[in-house]
């Protein structure tokens, strides 16, 4: 590995750093190393340099799509630099380039992990009868009447249990 600095010797010593409550790991070779212990170490390295080295070579890099957030003005290229969003809007704005992004990261764009015990409740019994409503639908164009009855109990069941 070469030095993330001069990018000429190879990395010898690694320098952790925390910033902000982020942990960052910076490689140099033994003269960059020594010249930045004795100034004021600043990481050079961020999320969006870490995402790019993992999945550059995979990212099209297409001409630059103006996409820009609605509700607080910021661009897609200026996401890009700081790998941090302005809203919660930016998300729907950069949606075509994110989804790409957050599946190669999570294999999946959707979430489905834990919910927290306090709210389950309140979160599962909804999720379920969606699911039985799909399934009730699947049933159906299958002509599948008796599976199709048995589904349907078991969503009104669930509703009012609610």
């Amino acid at each position: 590995m070469l030095c993330q600095n001069c990018q000429k010797r190879p990395a010898k010593v690694q320098l952790t750093q925390i910033k902000n409550n982020a942990k960052v790991d910076i490689y140099l070779c033994e003269q960059c190393a020594n010249e930045i212990s004795h100034t004021e170490f600043v990481a050079p390295f961020g999320f969006n340099d870490l995402l790019f080295g993992l999945f550059g070579s995979q990212i099209k890099q297409d001409a630059p799509v103006a996409l820009k957030c609605s509700e607080c003005g910021m661009e897609y290229s200026e996401f890009l630099k700081s790998s941090r969003v302005g809203c919660s809007k930016c998300y729907k704005a950069f949606e075509p380039k994110l989804d790409s992004i957050i599946k190669r990261l999570h294999g999946n764009a959707e979430h489905h992990g834990k919910v927290p015990n306090r709210v389950s409740s309140n979160i599962s019994v909804p999720n379920e009868v969606e699911k039985l409503k799909q399934l009730l639908n699947g049933a159906i164009q299958k002509e599948e009447y008796e599976e199709a009855a048995k589904i349907r109990d078991r969503i009104r069941s669930l509703e009012v249990g609610e």
